[in-house]
């Protein structure tokens, strides 16, 4: 099976970028691209070709871009983008969607939605559907083709997301596994990529009244005491194996939520005998989960993307904390 892989634009396209210039198109692109093409490499008879320049400096025109897919005979043809939306500015526009052209051939709508299916299942993103549109690598290809828009760089969580080696990743692996499913390919016997990044992993120390630091704990432990009445003070959370970026917020007994704190950081206060009594966390790309165990009443419910663990206004500490990778 002949498959084109398509990173959308070149480095240098006018306006394809972050609202903040962080990062250009291309740049998710055609590091998904390639991601796409070493997962691919792990499939029997299966042929690769990329149609956009690699390095970037060159903004292939759509036309040769069809017209090398169509004198290679590809069989699929899969156009890789971000999205974006409104006039220049920050939005709420967010998701993922895959289009096929307006014939809606049987064959494009089946694998896009099976594409589709796997980005909103390994993304966790908004599922944006199957659509059509008369984009020229849909129409003037001889193949079945159909073209992902991958988040929105007008949206200032997804474009924090798409800069992320773990979310292109995901983003790859779920496009293969689309194409997988729907040409029933099979696994060589011997894979010949090999994932060269270590799992991601959590790691988050508690300060705990009469005590101090009590020791680093990662991924789902107890950090801090229940049943002692003992207040936690601060907390540093850090991730490792990663590029994710971590945002959390404490609420401190006199003072309020702190303002944002990052990998490693301390939150809280030390040595002013102040509770700490409700936390934040959030890390666009990745799925954590945090919980926290409160005077009284013992442990919260799992929270997650920025909920608040804890209290405000109730004068009631934090005596433990648990956060994981889901």
């Amino acid at each position: 099976m002949k498959i084109i892989l398509d990173a959308g634009h070149g480095y240098n396209t006018a306006g394809k970028r972050t609202v903040d210039g962080k990062m250009r198109e291309w740049e998710f692109n055609n590091a998904t691209a390639k991601y796409a093409a070493e997962y691919l490499n792990d499939y029997k008879d299966v042929e690769i070709k990329f149609v956009q320049d690699t390095t970037g400096k060159t903004d292939v025109s759509l036309t040769t871009r069809t017209n090398i897919a169509n004198s290679w005979k590809a069989d699929v043809y899969v156009s890789i983008h971000a999205n974006a939306s409104g006039n220049g500015k920050w939005d709420d526009a967010n998701g993922i969607e895959t289009f096929t052209y307006t014939s809606k051939s049987k064959e494009a709508v089946a694998l896009a939605n099976k594409v589709q299916a796997a980005l909103i299942k390994a993304t966790g993103r908004k599922n944006r559907g199957v659509k059509t549109a008369d984009f020229h690598v849909l129409r003037e290809t001889n193949m079945t083709a159909i073209l992902i828009e991958s988040g929105f760089m007008s949206n200032k969580e997804e474009a924090e997301l798409l800069q992320i080696t773990e979310y292109r990743k995901k983003v790859a692996k779920a496009i293969v596994e689309g194409i997988a499913d729907q040409y029933n390919l099979k696994r060589k016997a011997v894979q010949t990529f090999t994932e060269k990044t270590a799992i991601p992993s959590i790691v988050y120390e508690a300060h705990i009244q009469g005590t101090g630091w009590q020791g680093k704990k990662k991924n789902g432990e107890t950090a801090g005491t229940t049943g002692k009445s003992l207040r936690l003070e601060a907390v540093t959370v850090k991730l490792e194996n990663t590029e994710a970026k971590l945002e959390m917020q404490g609420h401190v007994q006199g003072i309020g939520w702190t303002t944002v704190r990052t990998n490693g950081e301390v939150i809280g206060t030390i040595g002013e005998g102040l509770r700490l009594e409700a936390i934040k966390l959030k890390v666009p790309g990745l799925n954590v989960q945090y919980r926290v165990h409160v005077e009284k009443d013992g442990w919260t419910s799992w929270k997650k993307n920025g909920k608040m663990a804890g209290t405000t206004g109730q004068k009631k500490q934090i005596e433990a904390i648990q956060i994981k990778l889901s």
